[in-house]
């Protein structure tokens, strides 16, 4: 519960939250379609993303995979 209190966790949820969403998205399409509405749409929203911002996503992942090897 404490981890939505610190920023550099709450990052790392949400890009942990976006890749799987896009992951989901691409090997099975029905869990995440576009006609959901309130949590659901959350992941859809988050698998657009995913998918349009693929290359600055990646690096945000890489930076922050960094980030947590070496400051943390």
């Amino acid at each position: 519960m404490f981890g939505i209190f610190n920023f550099s966790t709450m990052i790392m949820i949400l890009l942990l939250i976006i890749c799987t969403s896009t992951y989901i998205r691409q090997m099975k399409p029905d869990l995440i379609n576009s006609h959901r509405h309130g949590f659901r749409g959350f992941f859809r929203r988050s698998a657009v993303i995913g998918d349009r911002l693929s290359p600055l996503v990646s690096g945000l992942c890489f930076i922050m995979g960094a980030y947590v090897l070496l400051i943390r």
